[in-house]
């Protein structure tokens, strides 16, 4: 029970560190560089997703026109990952709160 619960609480770490992370990085961050994407590196085209990655961190930016310009779809997919993301928080949060007051009962 106890790891379970440390590692609903690395979970939370990451949950939140991760959107902190993204908005201290600056907005051009991921717009240089090599490309991670498969088909760019091994075929050398662009797929539907390309640029999808650096408008959403233009967005976290506020940086609207840079994002329509990586991908127009950013403004679409952003906030449903962004939905996703809290949607999850919000659960492990919930798993965190009852193992803990799990934990805290006198045995």
């Amino acid at each position: 029970m106890q790891f379970r619960y440390y590692f609903t609480i690395a979970k939370l770490l990451f949950i939140v560190a991760v959107p902190v992370t993204l908005l201290l990085l600056p907005a051009d961050f991921f717009d240089n560089g090599e490309a991670v994407c498969l088909s760019k590196v091994f075929f050398n085209v662009e797929c539907f997703a390309c640029g999808l990655t650096r408008a959403c961190m233009h967005l976290i930016h506020f940086e609207f026109e840079e994002a329509f310009a990586y991908h127009m779809w950013s403004f679409i997919a952003f906030p449903v990952l962004a939905i996703f993301w809290a949607r999850w928080g919000y659960k492990e949060w919930k798993a965190f709160r009852k193992m803990r007051g799990t934990l805290q009962q006198p045995a």
